[in-house]
Order: structure tokens, then sequence, then C-alpha cells
């Protein structure tokens, strides 16, 4: 399997493949030139905008028309009076000609900031025109792509940055920073460029890791295994040619793993059945406080909202030690110390308003079947204590992820699913307690899951299920496997949840 796997909101349906190039887009202002406020400095100020507004001018031609109208509005903003006479105004106080501009284009994206949410987004433009105004005058060259295939991994990447971005070798685009519907995501997605915004860890990435950028499941897997590669690979060709394929009447359900709802589009274009797995994480990580009940339930409604009639399986926040939170409180001893639902039962306040959030949307669309289930259970009481505060919100399909062995045992399954709904399991944990790997240090692959100590447990948790007449799904890693593939559903399974972009290779390989 991959050495890490990175997730974010993905945009758009394509995969990229290649090596990483790292792109910094920090200010550099300095303060030595034009010591003095001058008439000097405001004719090379002017000079260096009327260049910017030049150069989006030529950038908006050739390109759709959603995205000329976003280099245009950047470019109006130059001619705005207020930037102008902010920059006077700090020339006349004995600021050079960089630290003027600098502070005029922050303070216009401060007030925008203060505005809201979707004005917000905008700021990030505004400072990234200074940035570019500041380039031009300083005579700052600007950085020269590489002429092979390569993935773009930035903290940040503005519309002027994208629109330089066309014609160079880029094939993805990883950000760490943000959202589905920036001005950046709506570029990239006219371009046809796989990206993945919102990464967190994207800082982790060294220049030259190979990349898979899979902007239908939001992830980013950093220096995958061949086995991944071969897959992605041909799924690269399924994205090209547009083919879907039907995954009906094969005996088994085949689901989406999602990271936000931004993806919804594309895993339905692949023929998602529903979804498997909804990471729900992503609204949580590299937030300095924990999201608000109304942010959680604009998000979980937009996801219910684009599967009417078909189920979502939600996943409540699944914390580990790759993924910190500032604002919990962590559990600091046992073998699965900050994990699953140990570190939610830390944090009850967290866990309640996030179950809150999934009835409230559930009530909003109910066209949808919403099921919500539980991470890294490790005993029966655990699983008791979950659908009881669950159902107590309303919830009504309510179950738990298998992924530690001692669950595993005939007599705690069969505690367990006396009272859940349904079980998931999560193949790449359970794999890696079967087998006492460390992943952040071993390689673990796909063909782990096929030992027999793991297959052992994964056939008994089936037949547990299907026994006492209740759904069981998979969907780790291996779901996306063939051979693995096929091996579960001759155990029972009723459902594997995968990457979207891999689901008509899969759908091919099973009809087969």
């Amino acid at each position: 399997m991959s050495e890490r796997v990175l997730v974010g909101a993905g945009v758009g349906t394509g995969i990229a493949i290649g090596p990483a190039f790292k792109y910094t887009t920090a200010r550099r202002v300095s303060w030595d030139s034009d010591k003095a406020g001058s008439s000097r400095g405001l004719l090379a100020i002017s000079a260096a905008i009327a260049q910017v507004e030049t150069d989006l001018t030529d950038s908006a031609k050739g390109v759709d028309e959603e995205s000329a109208d976003i280099l245009d509005a950047l470019r109006l903003t130059l001619s705005d009076p207020s930037l102008l006479a902010g920059i006077k105004e700090r020339l006349a106080d004995g600021a050079n000609s960089q630290r003027a501009v600098a502070g005029a284009f922050a303070g216009a994206a401060k007030a925008l900031s203060s505005l809201g949410e979707y004005f917000a987004a905008r700021a990030a433009d505004v400072e990234e025109l200074g940035d570019r105004v500041i380039q031009v005058l300083s005579g700052e060259h600007e950085t020269q792509f590489p002429n092979e295939p390569f993935v773009l991994v930035a903290d940040s990447v503005g519309p002027i940055e994208m629109s330089r971005l066309q014609g160079t070798a880029i094939v993805g685009l990883v950000i760490s920073s943000g959202s589905a519907t920036s001005h950046t995501a709506i570029l990239a997605r006219a371009a046809n460029l796989p990206t993945i915004v919102s990464v967190l860890g994207a800082e982790l990435i060294k220049g030259g890791d190979q990349l898979i950028v899979d902007s239908s499941s939001g992830q980013v897997l950093v220096n995958p295994d061949e086995l991944e590669i071969a897959q992605y690979e041909d799924a690269v060709v399924k994205v090209i040619t547009s083919v879907v394929v039907s995954g009906q009447d094969l005996g088994v359900e085949l689901y989406a793993n999602l990271g936000s709802s931004s993806e919804a589009d594309s895993a339905l274009a692949f023929g998602a059945q529903g979804v498997g797995l909804f990471r729900t994480e992503l609204l949580f990580l590299g937030a300095k406080k924990s999201p608000s009940l109304r942010e959680q339930v604009l998000e979980y409604s937009r996801l219910l909202s684009a599967f009417a009639n078909k189920r979502v399986i939600a996943r409540v926040l699944d914390l580990d030690t790759d993924k910190p939170l500032p604002f919990l409180t962590l559990t600091e001893s046992g073998k699965y110390a900050n994990r699953g639902f140990q570190a939610l039962l830390a944090n009850p306040v967290v866990l309640e308003t996030q179950l809150e959030a999934l009835a409230e949307s559930s009530k909003h669309h109910p066209e949808a079947e919403l099921w919500v289930m539980a991470p890294m259970i490790t005993t029966s009481e655990q699983a008791k204590q979950f659908v009881s505060m669950a159902k107590g919100y309303g919830l009504t399909k309510v179950g738990v992820m298998i992924e530690v062995p001692e669950v595993c045992r005939e007599d705690v399954l069969a505690e367990i699913l006396s009272v859940v709904d349904f079980v998931s399991i999560g193949t790449n944990d359970l794999t890696q307690y079967t087998l006492g790997l460390d992943r952040a240090n071993s390689a673990i692959s796909l063909s782990d899951v096929r030992r027999p100590e793991v297959l052992t447990l994964i056939e008994r948790v089936i037949t547990v299920a299907k026994n006492l007449g209740k759904p069981v799904g998979i969907c780790g890693e291996a779901a996306s496997d063939p051979i693995s593939a096929k091996l579960f559903i001759h155990y029972g399974v009723t459902s594997l949840s995968l990457s979207p972009a891999l689901l008509p290779g899969l759908i091919r390989t099973l009809k087969n």
C-alpha cells in the first residue's frame, strides 16, 4: 500500500499520477527599495499594476466563460480607487513601494474577510493580486515549472498562478488550503485538472515523491506500490474515455468512499450505487475549533441531497495520530489510544454535536437513506453505547466498523451484532493490527489482506453477520482489489466500497 494517504476535498473526476513539485507562495517584501515614499515609487507601482492588468487580459483569452469572468473580475479589482488611495496614503507616510502595495492589498483583503464566508474566499484572490504586483515591481523572476509531467504541491495557488499553469506539464494539483468552491477550484475544474484542496499533511510530501491524485475520492496516495499504480493507471484510461459500466446484477452493492460532498457528482458519474464510507473528518481536520452544528448540517445535507433514493453510510469522526486536532482531549492509554470511538468518548460534546447534525440532515433529506457508524470499536460495550447514543438522536440505522482482531471472536461478534443494524469491515486497520504491522515503518500491501490469519477473521465476521441477517460491507482499500473482492463476495459480503474512479475497472473484472 502507499507510504501514506492524505485526504482533502476532491475537485472534478480526474486522476493524476506523477512526481511532486513543491511550490512556495511565501511573500517577500523588501524593506530597502524606495525607502522614502515618492512620485517615482507611485509611477513604478502604477506601471506594475498596468502590467498585471495586461497579463490578466491575455490569460482570459481562449478560456471558458466562467474562467474568463474570474480573471476579468480580478483585473477590475486592480482599478478599485480605494486600493490606489491606500497605496498613496502609505507612500505619504514614508513606506517603500513594496510595503505600500502589500499594506493596501492586505487591508482590502481584511475588509473582504470581515464580510463573511463567501467574501473571505475572495480575500485570498486579492492577496494574490498584491503578491503579483509586488513580484512585477521587484523584477522577480517567475517560478520555472518542470518540462516533464508533475503534480504541483502548494500551500495555496490563486487564479493568477492557475492561469500561468496552463500550457505547462502539470497533471495534478494538491493544495493544503482553500475549498471546493474557491476560484482556484473552479479554474481547475474547467481545465480538467485533477485537484484536491484542503489537504492536511501536504507539507509532509517531499519533492520528487510519486503521487496519485484521486480527485474522485479526495485522496492523495504518497509513494504508492506497484499494484496501486497499476489500478489507477487503468482508471486513468476509464476517466479519459468516460466509460461507465453498471454494477447491477453482481450480487453485491458497489459504493463509493468519499471525503466531501464536492465529490458526489464524480461518484455518481462512475456508477456508484451509494456511499459506503463518508469520511466526516474532513470538516474537522486542520480546524482550530470543532465545526458548529450549522456547518455540519450544511455539509451533510449537500451530500444527502446528491444521493436521493440511495444509501449513504457516514462514519463519525475517526481520529488517529496522523490527524491532530488541537481542540480534542486525547486518550493517553491503551493499544488504541487516540483512535476511533475511544477518542470520541473522551470528547462527548463533539460526538453529540455530530450525531445531532447527522440526524437533522436526515430529517431535511428523508429521500436519502442515511446510515451512521462508529470507527474502531474495541468492545461490545462500546458498540452498545454508540447505538444507544445515535438512536437517542433519532438515527434509525446504526452500525460499527470492525477494525481490530479483539472484536472478531464469535462471542464478541454475536454480542455486537445483536445490537447494531450493520457492520463494515475496515481492512486496512484490521490487517495492520492482526499482523502486528506498523504502517508508519512497515510496507503493507493489498496482498497482506489475503494472508490466512486476516482472511480467517474477515470470513468469520461475514458469516456471523449473514447468519444473523445483518448487512456487512467492506470499505477498506482491499475492496478495490479484484482478487480480494471476489473472495469477499464468495464469503457473502453485501457491499463493497472503494474510490469512485476504481469502480468501472472492478465492475468489468467482476463481470468477466
